[in-house]
C-alpha cells in the first residue's frame, strides 16, 4: 500500500510545530521544510496538507492514547451498544457525574476539529493567494473537505459552534473576534460551499491511498443536506455517486473488513494506518491504535493463564471489550439468511489454551466453547459477542494490544442506505426500495418488494452500518435518540450497561455535549454562554 501521506504528513507536522517556538538559537535550517516555504509554494502547502491527515488520526489516540475514549464516546451512547466500561464508560451510561464540561474527552473533540480546521484555513487562505493550478486546487479541495467535516462533526456534537475561515497571523492575532455562535443557516452556507468547492476539483477515487475524494465530499454533502432536510440534494449527491461507476459493493460481507489494507473498491475514503514513521503515534517505537481491542468480550480473562496463553487469533486476539453489540442489534439480523450476522460478529469463544477453565459454573476443556454467562463464577462480559469489523488478526500478535489496520472513514453501504431514506422522504418508492436493495440484498437477504418504511431504514442503518461511528448521529437527526436508547440500550445480563435507559431521559440535555469550560472562559460566558442543561 502506498501511504507517502503518512510520513511526509509527520514531517510538515514537526515543522509547523516547532515554527511556533521561539528563536532561542539562530541556525541555518537544512531541509527545505521552513515555514516560508510551507505557506508560499503549492508543493510546501501539499504537505500542509499531508498533516492535517495526522492530525485527524489523533483523534483515535486522544487525550490518554489509551482506548480511544474521545472517537468512540458517541458509539457507545446508541440502541445497538452495550458499553462495558474503561475510559469514556460515562458516555454510553450518560452519567451526569462525569459528562460534563470539564470532562477531557469533550475538551478534546472540540480542540482537535478546531485545530484540523485552524489548519485548514491557512491552506485555504494562503492557496487563494497563489496563482491557480490544478494541483494547487487539488490541495485546497482536500483543505475545504476537512474544514466541511470537522465543522459537521463539531455541529452535530455541541449544536453551538463558533465559525471562522479565517487564519491567525501576525497582522490580526491581536484583533477582537466575535465570539458567538453562528446561526444554522451559517453552517450550512459554509458546509456546502467547501463541499461543493472539494467535489469539483477533486478526482472521484483517491490519487493516493487514504486521500480526500470525491466520493467522500459528495457523501459528506449528502449527509449535511439530510440534517436540512434538502432531501433533493442528497438524493442527487447519492445518484451522483452511484452513476460514477467509481465504486462498487463487494461481493459479500466477509470481504468488507478482511485484511489489513481497506482500500478496496467500496470504501470510498479510509484512514490509514502503518508502523511507518508518522503512520502511528510514534516516530520510534511503532504505536498503532486499540480499536481491534474494543468492540470484542474480554474472553481472554475468563480463560485465564497468562496474555500468551489466553489470546488466540480464532478469539480475535487480546481485547478489552468495551463497546458490544447488545442483544436488540443482534436480534434484528435473520440468523439463517443474513450474512452480516456470522461475518462482522463472534458470538462464541473457543477455550485454546491446553487445561480445562471454569466459567459461569462450567468446566470447560481445551477445544470447548466457553458457554453464554448465566451465573456462578465469571463476568457476563467475558462472553457477550463481540464485533469483528475492527478486529485486527492481520497486523500483530494475539497478545499484542495495539493494530495497524486501516480505518473505514465512508463506504459505499453510507451512501446507499442516506439516498434510500432522501428518495424515500421524496416520496420516490422505487428509488428507496433501488437503494435498500443494494445492501439488503448484498447480505443475503431477498429482495424488498413491499411498501418501504423509514422503520425500514432505521434497521437496516443499524445492521450494515452498526460500529461504524454513525449511529448516534443518525438517531440524534431523527430526533428519535432518547427513545431508542431508553427501549434497547444495554444487555440486561449486565445491568451496569443498562443505565443509559434511565440516566438519558432523565437529562434530555445530553443528546448535545456541552461547550468545554476553558473554551467558555476563553471566549466569554457572556459572548458565547453553555448549552442549556449544563
Amino acid at each position: 500500500m502506498d501511504k507517502k501521506i503518512i510520513s511526509a504528513g509527520f514531517v510538515c507536522t514537526l515543522v509547523l510545530c516547532l515554527s511556533s517556538c521561539a528563536k532561542f538559537l539562530e541556525e541555518n535550517n537544512e531541509t527545505q521544510y521552513s515555514v516560508d516555504y510551507i505557506y508560499s509554494t503549492p508543493s510546501g502547502l501539499e504537505l500542509a496538507m499531508n498533516a492535517v491527515y495526522s492530525l485527524h488520526r489523533t483523534l483515535l489516540a486522544d487525550n490518554s492514547g489509551n482506548e480511544s475514549p474521545t472517537w468512540w464516546a458517541l458509539e457507545r451512547g446508541t440502541d445497538i451498544v452495550a458499553t462495558c466500561g474503561g475510559t469514556g464508560n460515562f458516555f454510553g451510561i450518560y452519567d451526569p457525574n462525569y459528562l460534563k464540561p470539564s470532562a477531557a474527552q469533550v475538551l478534546y473533540m472540540w480542540k482537535i476539529n478546531y485545530q484540523i480546521i485552524s489548519r485548514c484555513n491557512e491552506i485555504i487562505w494562503y492557496g487563494e493567494q497563489m496563482e491557480q493550478s490544478e494541483e494547487l486546487k487539488r490541495t485546497l479541495a482536500q483543505a475545504h473537505g476537512f474544514r466541511a467535516q470537522s465543522y459537521f462533526h463539531l455541529f452535530r456534537i455541541f449544536d453551538r459552534i463558533w465559525l471562522n475561515t479565517v487564519p491567525v497571523t501576525s497582522e490580526n492575532v491581536n484583533d477582537e473576534r466575535d465570539y458567538r455562535a453562528a446561526t444554522a443557516a451559517e453552517v450550512y452556507e459554509l458546509l456546502y460551499s467547501d463541499l461543493n468547492y472539494a467535489a469539483e476539483n477533486l478526482p472521484w477515487t483517491s490519487y493516493e491511498a487514504g486521500r480526500f475524494n470525491q466520493g467522500a465530499a459528495r457523501l459528506i454533502l449528502a449527509k449535511v443536506a439530510l440534517w436540512k432536510k434538502d432531501w433533493e440534494t442528497a438524493l442527487q449527491q447519492i445518484d451522483l455517486i452511484d452513476q460514477s461507476n467509481a465504486f462498487h459493493l463487494l461481493a459479500s460481507t466477509a470481504e468488507v473488513f478482511q485484511n489489513a489494507d481497506l482500500n478496496h473498491a467500496e470504501a470510498i475514503m479510509v484512514q490509514q494506518w502503518s508502523e511507518n514513521p508518522g503512520g502511528n503515534f510514534s516516530v520510534t517505537t511503532p504505536k498503532g491504535n486499540q480499536m481491534c481491542t474494543l468492540f470484542i468480550a474480554q474472553y481472554r480473562t475468563a480463560l485465564g493463564g497468562t496474555e500468551e496463553e489466553s489470546c488466540s487469533a480464532e478469539n480475535w486476539g487480546y481485547t478489552f471489550g468495551r463497546i458490544l453489540p447488545n442483544p436488540y442489534l443482534l436480534s434484528l439480523y435473520d440468523e439463517a439468511k443474513d450474512t452480516r450476522y456470522n461475518d462482522w460478529y463472534i458470538h462464541k469463544y473457543r477455550n485454546t489454551r491446553k487445561v480445562s477453565v471454569q466459567y459461569s459454573g462450567k468446566q470447560v476443556a481445551p477445544g470447548e466453547y466457553l458457554p453464554a454467562y448465566t451465573s456462578g463464577s465469571g463476568d457476563p462480559r467475558y462472553t457477550m459477542p463481540g464485533c469483528t469489523k475492527w478486529g485486527d488478526i492481520y497486523t500483530k500478535t494475539p497478545s499484542e494490544k495495539r493494530g495497524y489496520k486501516d480505518f473505514i472513514l465512508y463506504r459505499l453501504s453510507d451512501a446507499y442506505i442516506v439516498g434510500a431514506e432522501a428518495a424515500l422522504r421524496l416520496g420516490d418508492q422505487t428509488k428507496a426500495k433501488y437503494y435498500y436493495n443494494k445492501t439488503w440484498q448484498r447480505a443475503g437477504n431477498a429482495e424488498f418488494t413491499a411498501s418501504l418504511t423509514m422503520q425500514d431504514i432505521i434497521d437496516e442503518e443499524a445492521r450494515e452500518l452498526s460500529f461504524e461511528n454513525d449511529r448516534w448521529f443518525f438517531l440524534k437527526r431523527l430526533g428519535i435518540l432518547i427513545d431508542q436508547v431508553t427501549k434497547y440500550a444495554g444487555n440486561p445480563i449486565y445491568q451496569a450497561s443498562m443505565k443509559g435507559r434511565t440516566n438519558l431521559p432523565a437529562n434530555p440535555h445530553f443528546i448535545r455535549w456541552p461547550i468545554p469550560e476553558s473554551e467558555i472562559i476563553n471566549m466569554g460566558a457572556e459572548n458565547f454562554p453553555q448549552n442549556v442543561g449544563y
